[in-house]
């Protein structure tokens, strides 16, 4: 639940003090008017005798009305979790490691397959997110801008050839979080997320640190999904084999899943790290902890997701009003002592 006037709403305990103390001041204020009328011996008579437990409930009636017609203008709300509020879903750009370690084959049949595959069954069970793709390595590109069209990104995903993008000077985990930086301040979009899939190895030098600039600056925060293992493997020369990658000594490349990187450079941004998996578990566990809670935050301070509830305090303030008719507390009196002394006798 949640109010339209939250102001009102903190002000409702203030106010019904201050009726409270309007009403206590009153009480004093005939109470000295009468003292000055009658004079003060005389108060017995002069007072008005109605019973103290029905004036205190009366008082009570008086103040609960007050406070619920206060509630009833500061419009509580209730979060009406339907299918539509479910479905808003959140911006965010998925960055795909292109590197040459992504042809690694120590997860079947490759990390590059692994990953695409498990992206692409990700697309197919997303139903409201606006994404866009990033492909990374020594340099950033933006292959789609955020779009609701999960068709045209899986089609997207299909058609990237690993012979086309993948590089063979290594990676840079930092050209992935600079493009998705400038991309998100270009389009002045509010929620900046950063979905990066990699297997952590980094050529740039200071990916943790950019990442925390980023989060200060601009409010990017980055979730990380390592691909492969740590024994690792060789590296192929080609997507369909042929060799494998040596370096300056003329030995074979071995490529490892770094996932200290990865767990330090979505700690540096407030962000998640989750393991891939074969089948894109990670993705999945992803969307059930991080974008499903993003998703319902949007939907709550969305009014649009919201029901009227004044219903309540209302009925509770037009209650009270009634229930202090039925008692009519100023019609109530006792028997003054005078009296029943003189009925005795």
């Amino acid at each position: 639940m949640k109010f339209a006037l939250t102001w009102l709403l903190l002000a409702t305990p203030f106010a019904t003090a201050l009726l409270w103390l309007l009403l206590r001041w009153g009480d004093r204020r005939r109470a000295r008017w009468r003292s000055a009328f009658a004079g003060p011996g005389a108060l017995t008579w002069a007072k008005p005798n109605h019973p103290v437990g029905a004036q205190r409930l009366d008082r009570a009636l008086t103040l609960m009305a007050f406070a619920g017609l206060l509630l009833t203008l500061a419009r509580p709300l209730w979060f009406d979790r339907d299918e539509q509020s479910e479905l808003q879903g959140v911006p965010y750009l998925v960055a795909l490691d292109s590197s040459r370690s992504m042809l690694t084959m120590d997860v079947k049949p490759s990390r590059w397959n692994v990953a695409t595959n498990a992206l692409d069954r990700f697309l197919a069970n997303t139903k409201a997110d606006r994404i866009g793709l990033l492909t990374f390595s020594q340099v950033a590109f933006l292959n789609a801008p955020l779009t609701f069209d999960t068709l045209a990104l899986r089609t997207t995903v299909h058609y990237l050839d690993p012979e086309q993008f993948i590089d063979l000077t290594g990676s840079a985990l930092g050209s992935a979080l600079e493009r998705a930086g400038r991309y998100y301040t270009s389009n002045q979009v509010p929620q900046r997320l950063l979905i990066l899939i990699s297997d952590g190895e980094d050529f740039s030098g200071a990916p943790v640190e950019l990442a925390r600039r980023l989060k200060r600056q601009l409010g990017l925060t980055v979730c990380t999904l390592g691909v492969g293992t740590s024994a690792g493997g060789t590296v192929p020369l080609h997507s369909y084999g042929g060799g494998t990658a040596k370096n300056t000594f003329g030995q074979q490349v071995i490529s490892r899943l770094n996932e200290s990187n990865l767990q330090r450079l979505a700690a540096a941004s407030g962000g998640r790290y989750f393991r891939l998996g074969e089948r894109g578990e990670g993705l999945e566990q992803l969307r059930q902890e991080v974008l499903r809670p993003m998703a319902e935050a949007a939907a709550r301070s969305d009014l649009k997701n919201y029901r009227e509830l004044y219903q309540v305090p209302l009925a509770l303030a037009v209650g009270c009003l009634l229930a202090k008719v039925l008692l009519a507390s100023e019609r109530r009196t006792r028997p003054r002592k005078n009296e029943a002394m003189r009925n005795e006798r």
